[in-house]
């Protein structure tokens, strides 16, 4: 998870032989040692077999034999009227310009074909690939990361496509006959994910109602459907048994059957991620209860955990997996260390105390967990989870494990009543929690550190610490609350966040915060919400203004989006048409916490500004400087030099119009004689920006140039008498699977 770099070749072999000389040779600790070195070296060979398997193929035109692995949920194909979508479909290649491979390559496709596309199909196709290549910014999220820890690296674009073979898989047949269903019900969404692990067709607003409210885990099949799938299969098989002969009671049928049913569920899921880990834990665990071995819970979630991390290593980058085991050992922590429920008598009539002291616990030692995967916690999440829990595993859960049972076997009535019933319940929870999500905070990272509360209480209440350690625990608290007096060492900071195509720069202190562009919208999301905001909230930064280069979307997308978070942010910009509380214009100057700001262009208002009329801002502390000029060009850039000259000198430059030959003209280049220049791009644009010329032109007067689609977010300090550049992939968060992945240069 740490390591900055994948050991080299020679290094691995070193290792890997030290490592096999010792378990040989050596006995007692030498043996953990040993132990240690080996799961490195397997872990760490299992990430470069995998790696070295896709690098070849990225960045290249390939024809190829590809079979369809993902499931059309797309909609029924008896109710196909409009075209489909462009969506991502997975993909196993088969074959590469006709010859076949030692192993499938799994590939994620943008499907924009007028085809219905559907699981087992085998395709030619003629396909563009590249890498996933992730925003990398602080506070967001990590996309390369969650692409190889499930092994989803290469994705491709179809420029022909030519079907080969039209036979679906059973699988698909399988969704085919409940799609007939599911169409009918406005939470096909939920309907689809319970039922098949597809979380494709997930709306965003239910996505942000779950996570807010603290019940996201019910609708990603997990450990918890697993072993529903296995309760309800074993108590239906135990009454089974119970009617027939003696001679058929066989006491192991109920969890051969259970564990069989449970295996075809996890099938039908398409063996995803946490669908796998949950089968293989439960398989773990029925072995180690079959062999009656007398081992702890700490022992058996231990070999469990081991047994997991065997077979897939690539499994500890998952935040779902951790969340899963995570969990499980709050679980048991929470009932070796705080067992209320076996102080009470009588277990049944207290069953709501027992519950509520669960999920409270749960809450409590969650809460580390819940900061690094979703940077905040929902208030209401123990309520939510008391109404949501039940209603999922007693009602709609068992509704669409029934629902899909009646749906293979034709009977329409039983069939259609249980994913009514499904939906019914789904209506109800959700009201419930539109009703309930009235409080989601937002935590920065520094206080994550005093998320170990819960943890730490518990152990103090346990083994009695306060009788003899009471100034330890004052201690202990004190650093929990340290953050909250933590100062920066920095005077000002300047962070170019990566926003892909666009542009959005974030000035602060440490506490408060001016924008400077704030990105493009897209079609249902925005570089504010899932860039900006994120970033904002992990340094626990208040937006007192933003400042709008001009009106196009890559610079002006979410704006609406971040004044309903930050309403009494002032805004500035070059634009007549907006509710500006400062007009940019030349010569205009103002003075914000110890900066200057000082606006150089343009020289009147527009209704709608376009690149020309890009509002330029120096901003200064008397020794450092740095230049924002938006999208501005090559005409704007002489009308600055003509009338600044020296003036136009700084230590940073935002490279104009992201590298585009239509800026940076030599002059220009020349009076602001920048240290560094900082362009805002992503890796596969369709302008191929920045361009070969403007990069050679920086390069031609030793100016150091960087771009964000390759360092990810580039961040700048300012000291009192120094400055410092930081980038995200390099030098704040260097990580191996962060790598620039495939031949194609940046450059080229």
């Amino acid at each position: 998870m740490f390591l900055p770099w994948l050991p080299s070749d020679k290094c691995w072999f070193i290792v890997a032989s030290i490592t096999i000389i010792l378990a040989v040779k050596l006995k007692g600790y030498f043996i953990v040692v040993a132990m240690f070195a080996l799961s490195f070296v397997w872990s760490t060979a299992t990430a470069k077999h995998y790696l070295s398997s896709i690098e070849p193929y990225i960045d290249q035109t390939l024809a190829v034999t590809a079979k369809v692995e993902g499931i059309n949920t797309q909609i029924s194909s008896q109710f196909q009227t409009d075209p489909i979508n462009p969506h991502y479909v997975k993909f196993s290649i088969i074959s590469i310009t006709d010859q076949p491979l030692l192993s499938p390559i799994s590939v994620a496709i943008y499907w924009d074909q007028p085809e219905l596309i559907k699981a087992g199909q085998i395709w030619q196709l003629t396909i563009k690939t590249k890498a996933v290549h992730s925003y990398l910014n602080e506070g967001g999220f990590d996309n390369q990361r969650f692409a190889i820890a499930n092994k989803s690296i290469l994705k491709a674009k179809v420029s022909k496509a030519v079907l080969l073979t039209d036979k679906t898989d059973l699988r698909q047949i399988i969704v085919d006959k409940c799609l007939f269903y599911i169409d009918l019900f406005s939470y096909r969404d939920i309907l689809l994910a319970l039922g098949f692990g597809d979380r494709s067709q997930m709306e965003m607003h239910h996505r942000i109602i779950m996570m807010q409210t603290g019940v996201a885990h019910l609708m990603a099949i997990s450990g918890m459907h697993i072993l529903l799938v296995f309760s309800i299969s074993y108590i239906l098989t135990k009454g089974l048994v119970f009617c027939l002969p003696q001679r058929f009671n066989y006491f192991l049928l109920p969890i051969i059957i259970g564990w069989l049913v449970s295996l075809s569920y996890t099938w039908l899921t398409g063996f995803n991620p946490p669908a796998l880990r949950a089968i293989l834990a439960l398989s773990m665990w029925i072995y180690l209860r079959y062999k009656n071995n007398q081992i702890s819970a700490w022992q058996k979630i231990n070999r469990i955990i081991a047994l997991l991390l065997i077979v897939d290593p690539l499994m500890i980058l998952s935040e779902s997996f951790w969340m899963s085991c995570y969990a499980v050992v709050s679980l048991i922590f929470l009932f070796e260390w705080l067992p209320l429920a076996s102080t009470l008598k009588n277990k049944k009539r207290w069953y709501f105390i027992r519950l509520l002291h669960l999920q409270f616990g749960l809450t409590l030692l969650l809460l580390p967990i819940q900061l690094f995967i979703f940077h905040g916690i929902s208030v209401v999440a123990l309520l939510t989870n008391l109404i949501a829990i039940p209603i999922v595993s007693l009602i709609t859960f068992p509704a669409i494990l029934l629902a899909l049972l009646f749906s293979l076997m034709d009977c329409f009535y039983l069939a259609l009543g249980l994913w009514f019933v499904a939906q019914t319940s789904l209506e109800w929870l959700f009201y419930c929690l539109e009703y309930l999500n009235i409080l989601w905070l937002n935590i920065p990272a520094d206080f994550y550190l005093f998320s170990g509360i819960g943890w730490i209480t518990i152990i103090i209440i346990r083994i009695e610490f306060w009788r003899r350690f009471s100034f330890t625990i004052v201690i202990v608290i004190t650093m929990l609350f340290s953050p909250i007096y933590k100062q920066p060492d920095y005077l000002w900071r300047v962070d170019m966040l990566d926003v892909g195509h666009g542009l959005a720069i974030v000035v602060h202190n440490g506490k408060s915060a001016i924008l400077y562009d704030i990105g493009a919208k897209w079609e249902d999301s925005s570089a504010a919400e899932q860039v900006i905001i994120p970033f904002l909230q992990w340094h626990n930064l208040n937006v007192e203004g933003i400042i709008i280069s001009h009106s196009h979307n890559d610079h002006i997308g979410g704006l609406s989006y971040l004044r309903q978070h930050y309403p009494d942010a002032w805004l500035m910009s070059s634009s007549s048409s907006l509710s500006n509380d400062y007009n940019c214009l030349a010569d205009h100057k103002f003075d914000w916490q110890h900066l200057r700001f000082n606006v150089l262009w343009p020289n009147k208002l527009v209704s709608d500004p376009n690149n020309g009329d890009s509002c330029v801002i120096q901003i200064t502390d008397g020794q450092f400087s740095v230049l924002l000029t938006g999208d501005l060009e090559r005409k704007q850039e002489y009308d600055l030099v003509v009338k600044y000259k020296r003036n136009l000198h700084s230590t940073i430059l935002q490279t104009p119009h992201h590298g585009s030959t239509t800026s940076s003209s030599y002059p220009f280049l020349n009076y602001v004689n920048p240290s560094n220049a900082l362009t805002s791009t992503s890796r596969y644009n369709p302008w191929k920006l920045p361009s070969n010329k403007i990069t050679n032109r920086y390069k031609a007067l030793n100016i150091n140039y960087y771009v964000t689609g390759k360092e990810g977010q580039i961040s700048l300090f300012f000291y009192t008498s120094s400055w410092q550049q930081k980038t995200m992939r390099q030098d704040i968060n260097p990580r191996w699977y962060h790598d620039w992945f495939g031949s194609l240069s940046f450059y080229e």
